[in-house]
């Protein structure tokens, strides 16, 4: 038994002595002995949809914030006037508010707003800041939505800039209520526009309403009916890839603005000798894109309504007409549902021209259209 006891002890010892003698030459030749290796995780975070909901932080009990309240009816919206860039001018092309209840245009930040002038009207060549343009058109209120094409400005700037608007107009006309809209929020798919930032967004929306506390201003914070759980704004009420709001998004905005209503007496001296505004057009080669068919459709409310719409090249001018997947055509007609814009253009003209039409020719029993005639210098319209 001793000497198996022996045996044994020097087994061990001779394997300890083997152990250190490798452990040291690995050493020498700068290796170390392998540990496991951690596996990384299987889960990947996709490039903007993680969860950001936390960075927008608005203080609840805020007297600028406009709480919830009963429905004020489309009175209510019917007497504001929208201040705004791409997504105001959607309000107009989908037929939400009238052209008497805007002042936008495609592309504008909040230093064009104010100093730019951007607002026309019928019977006279001036053209108007938007300052100048409230005090023509004497709203009840003004809603502003600014900020979606100042995404890269510091922002220190662009509430230096917002300010300065709102003091504008204050100055040109004291008598309407400000509201302050928030910037509306971009989906997490906003690859068009691969530069905008949501949490510059949501930085900028925090600003504005401090903003609005030292100036005594109402907030509208209707990034919280455009927003998704993750803090970005809704997929279904934004086109694949795109920042503009459709008419889904675009509806959400207008019933929380009615249902979070800002009512006081009218202070208005009077309201006569409003002019009323020069027709605006759409630019068709801005984002403010035609609704697609079957957003046209749901932005009737549910009630279908026929259009019909025919366009044909001049007699004079010569060319043809291209649409779509249609081209080298002397003539297009459409049939369709509630209000459309359609992108034409003359290719082989001379001088080539595009524009987009709107058709607000309702469709009866016999077809009625909405013939459009063109030259190369404008458009003239002739009923059949």
């Amino acid at each position: 038994m001793q000497k198996q006891a022996v045996l044994v002890c020097a087994v061990c010892a001779l394997a300890a002595v083997l152990t250190i003698g490798i452990t040291l030459t690995l050493l020498k030749r700068g290796k170390t002995p392998s540990a496991p290796v951690e596996q990384p995780s299987s889960e990947v975070l996709v490039p903007g949809e993680e969860d950001i909901s936390d960075h927008y932080q608005i203080n609840e009990t805020s007297s600028a914030l406009l709480p919830e309240t009963a429905d004020a009816g489309e009175d209510y919206q019917k007497e504001t006037l929208f201040i705004g860039d791409s997504n105001t001018v959607r309000l107009y092309a989908n037929g939400l508010v009238s052209l008497q209840q805007f002042c936008a245009k495609e592309g504008i930040g909040t230093h064009a707003a104010l100093n730019e002038g951007i607002v026309t009207f019928k019977k006279d060549n001036n053209s108007y800041t938007i300052a100048q343009a409230v005090a023509k058109m004497k709203p009840r209120r003004v809603v502003i939505m600014l900020g979606t094409n100042d995404n890269g400005m510091a922002v220190e700037e662009f509430i230096n800039n917002y300010t300065a608007l709102v003091q504008a107009i204050q100055e040109s006309y004291p008598y309407t209520d400000i509201i302050v809209n928030t910037v509306p929020p971009v989906p997490a798919n906003h690859s068009n526009y691969p530069n905008m930032d949501q949490t510059k967004i949501d930085d900028f929306n925090m600003a504005l309403l401090s903003m609005c506390e030292q100036m005594g201003l109402k907030f509208l914070n209707t990034a919280e009916v455009l927003k998704d759980a993750n803090g970005y704004g809704r997929e279904d009420y934004y086109q694949s890839g795109d920042i503009h709001l459709k008419p889904a998004g675009l509806k959400a905005l207008l019933s929380y603005l009615r249902t979070h209503a800002y009512q006081t007496d009218d202070r208005r001296p009077d309201t006569a000798n409003i002019p009323k505004r020069a027709e605006y057009t759409a630019n068709p080669s801005s984002a403010v894109a035609a609704p697609s068919s079957s957003e046209a459709a749901s932005s009737s409310e549910g009630q279908s309504v026929l259009y019909q719409a025919a366009y044909r090249v001049d007699k004079n001018g010569g060319g043809t007409l291209s649409s779509g997947s249609d081209s080298g055509k002397t003539a297009l007609t459409y049939d369709v549902t509630s209000l459309s814009l359609i992108h034409i253009s003359e290719p082989t003209r001379r001088t080539p021209i595009s524009y987009a039409v709107f058709c607000l020719k309702k469709k009866k029993t016999k077809p009625n259209t909405c013939l459009l005639y063109t030259t190369p210098k404008s458009i003239r319209k002739k009923k059949r």
